[in-house]
């Protein structure tokens, strides 16, 4: 395994590389098909180096997961054939393959983005802000940035180019819900990756907004 300050340098090469490789019209189609391997890559890294190794934690924290990554995907799949969660939105190829319009990395994505959320605060004290409101709130932040560039990537578009005001109470309802989930069930993420891997992902996200 590499040393964490390797593995935040290998971070910020790959995901530079993908802005190039977005922004750059010759191989932007390319680039649009790989997003489901940088979550994939994401969930990865985090596997590697989550610092919670107790076999019953782990066997919790499995069930859990497992759990966020079928609830995502069914209320995205609900989502997208009735526009009565989200609203109006349509996937596009970057996600992958789709069931019933839904790609299932969606379900991933909700995986991944629980986990660094709620591994970013999880140095702090535990109590209900710290892990479940900050990080719900964070999970909100980063999805009024994401929504931005989705189209851009081909992950998914709105109806007239419109975002409803219901889809981010949506998202921060459902990152409330598992986030509280989590945290009754004591599942602590502890991960010194996971903030780079945010952090990453954020600016990512500014750099194709602003030069695509």
């Amino acid at each position: 395994m590499f040393s964490n300050n390797r593995m935040i340098r290998t971070i910020i090469v790959i995901y530079a590389v993908g802005v190039v490789g977005f922004v750059l019209p010759i191989t932007h189609g390319i680039f649009i098909r790989l997003t489901p391997l940088m979550i994939i890559f994401s969930l990865a890294i985090l596997h590697f180096y989550n610092r919670d190794s107790r076999s019953k934690k782990q066997h919790r924290r499995l069930f859990f997961y497992l759990f966020v990554f079928i609830a995502g995907f069914l209320v995205e799949l609900w989502g997208v054939n009735t526009g009565v969660v989200f609203g109006d939105y349509t996937y596009g190829v970057g996600l992958g393959p789709k069931i019933a319009g839904t790609p299932p990395i969606i379900g991933l994505n909700w995986v991944l983005m629980i986990c660094l959320t709620s591994a970013i605060f999880s140095p702090l004290k535990r109590n209900i802000f710290n892990g479940v409101v900050w990080p719900s709130l964070l999970m909100v932040g980063y999805d009024i940035i994401m929504e931005q560039v989705a189209p851009k990537m081909e992950m998914w578009s709105w109806k007239n180019d419109l975002i409803p005001l219901q889809n981010y109470i949506m998202w921060g309802v459902l990152a409330l819900f598992f986030h509280s989930i989590r945290y009754f069930l004591k599942i602590r993420e502890r991960n010194p990756m996971a903030l780079p891997i945010f952090v990453a992902q954020t600016i990512f996200f500014l750099l194709i907004l602003i030069l695509s």
